[in-house]
C-alpha cells in the first residue's frame, strides 16, 4: 500500500519500481498499480508472466487479483490535482492545505 502511494504521487516522478530480482515484488507492485488505472485482470496476468517469465508465481497472481484497491482510492480521495501559479506545475494538495499565501507581515 505504501509503495502504490509513492508511486501514485505525481511529486515522486518519474520512479522506477524494482526489487532485488525484479520480478516477484515489482510485478505485485505494477500489478496492483494496474488495477488503479483500471486495467482488465487477464491484461495485469499477461503483463506480470511477460516479465516474471518461468519465475511466474501463482501466489503472486493470487495477491494481485484479491489486492483491494478500494481501501486506496479512499486515500487517494483526499487528494487534488491542482495547477499553481504561471509556471502550470502540477503539485498534489491533501486535505486541510490551502493554496492561499500566507498573510504578509506589516510594520507600524
Amino acid at each position: 500500500m505504501e509503495a502504490l502511494k509513492i508511486l501514485l504521487d505525481v511529486r515522486n516522478h518519474p520512479v522506477l519500481i524494482h526489487c532485488k530480482r525484479g520480478k516477484h515484488r515489482t510485478g505485485c507492485v505494477v500489478g496492483c498499480f494496474r488495477k488503479m488505472q483500471n486495467w482488465c485482470l487477464s491484461s495485469v496476468f499477461e503483463e506480470y508472466q511477460h516479465y516474471a517469465g518461468a519465475k511466474s508465481r501463482t501466489a503472486d497472481l493470487t495477491f494481485i487479483e484479491m489486492f483491494d484497491i478500494i481501501n486506496l482510492r479512499q486515500c487517494l480521495y483526499s487528494i487534488i490535482y491542482q495547477y499553481q501559479g504561471a509556471s502550470k506545475k502540477r503539485r498534489l494538495m491533501y486535505q486541510g492545505e490551502t493554496t492561499q499565501k500566507p498573510p504578509r507581515l506589516t510594520s507600524f
